[in-house]
């Protein structure tokens, strides 16, 4: 059987969202799924015991180190969160701990791996910064080598009263990098020293949102010129006009996910592998929404459906471009949905639950 791997992360305590809502914890670590690649068919191989709340994980590009960021308040009486690295092995679902270091930031909720493998970047939302770690010959993580704090709010004081870094997007030009920011509504810019593990600024501008939006996530084109950014509190996609060599972004149009009169928050956003399909979920409302992607790199929304459950937090995409994967956080299950690749439109399959608060998921080989 040929299979893709899958591997989630999800809540194991309670804890209060930045949105209000209070998550009660069911998860029980990070989980290992095999998903057959022609039927699509998803079954549960381990749930794998992690330091708390593993809601955002990655892996070494080698696929056998898993890191994760445990989103917390405080960990052992010490205000902050956790990233921690495990040797993961996948044949007899076990990960091993080798070891964790605070991310000096309460709520962390975004880890990257650099692409050289040598550093790893987390973002503290309620902390407002951003951690820079370097990755050991081990795989572990030493301490972090830079901190670096944003200042500001928004014009939303319900939401945007200080800085809320929610994900580290390097840039198409491999040395810079983005950290979007929901509370200030931009992606501030950086340039990462790769020698000294240093964020810095330089004459590369900041890319600004609508203010209000809350901007969470974005995602590049292949070709680099094109940036899609997905809005939290508005469920609003940004399309910008991107030039890799100055960083100059141009906003082009403003797409919204959904009609929806209710609850709103918009979540991940994802490029189909052919670049011609775009997908979002929106929480509250609980829906994924598909869009096309014009030749000019603006958006045509093609369809609007349920994600299969309650709070989608994020979804993914197998390598192959056929099938989609949507994490609903509050219902406890992982959503399998077939893709046409040729009209991206999607078609709910099948669903696994009992998964415990599923925030994340990774698909690898």
């Amino acid at each position: 059987m040929s299979n893709w791997y899958v591997l989630s992360g999800g809540y194991t305590e309670p804890i209060q969202m930045g949105s209000g809502e209070i998550v009660p914890g069911r998860g029980k670590g990070i989980g290992l799924f095999a998903m057959d690649k022609e039927s699509g068919e998803l079954r549960q191989l381990a749930m794998m015991p992690s330091r708390p709340n593993p809601s955002h994980l990655t892996l070494s590009p080698d696929g056998k180190v898993v890191y994760a960021v445990s989103e917390l308040k405080e960990y052992e009486g010490i205000p902050g969160s956790l990233v921690s690295a495990y040797r993961l092995d996948s044949e007899n679902g076990t990960l091993e701990l080798l070891g964790s270091q605070a991310t000096t930031g309460m709520d962390a909720c975004f880890v990257h791996l650099w692409q050289d493998g040598k550093r790893l970047l987390a973002a503290n939302y309620s902390g407002g910064s951003t951690a820079v770690f370097p990755v050991l010959e081990d795989g572990s993580l030493g301490h972090a080598s830079c901190v670096l704090r944003h200042a500001g709010s928004g014009v939303r004081p319900d939401r945007q009263e200080g800085p809320h870094p929610h994900q580290i997007l390097p840039a198409p030009d491999g040395a810079h990098v983005y950290v979007t920011d929901l509370g200030l509504d931009r992606l501030c810019c950086y340039l990462l020293d790769p020698e000294n593990g240093w964020l810095v600024k330089d004459a590369r501008p900041d890319i600004a949102g609508i203010p209000g939006q809350g901007t969470r996530h974005g995602i590049f084109s292949a070709a680099g010129d094109r940036l899609y950014v997905m809005a939290e509190l508005t469920g609003e996609v940004n399309v910008y006009a991107y030039d890799a060599q100055s960083g100059k972004a141009d906003l082009l149009q403003t797409c919204t996910a959904l009609t929806h009169d209710g609850w709103i928050l918009g979540a991940a956003i994802r490029l189909h592998p052919n670049g011609k399909m775009l997908y979002v979920s929106v929480r509250g409302a609980n829906r994924l929404a598909a869009f096309r992607v014009e030749e000019d790199g603006t958006l045509t929304k093609t369809q609007e459906i349920s994600s299969g459950g309650e709070i989608p937090r994020d979804f993914n995409l197998t390598p192959d471009g056929r099938v989609l994967l949507a994490a609903n956080q509050d219902s406890d299950n992982i959503c399998v949905f077939a893709i046409d690749t040729e009209s991206g439109m999607l078609t709910p399959c099948s669903s696994i639950g009992g998964i415990g608060a599923v925030t994340v998921l990774q698909i690898m080989e």
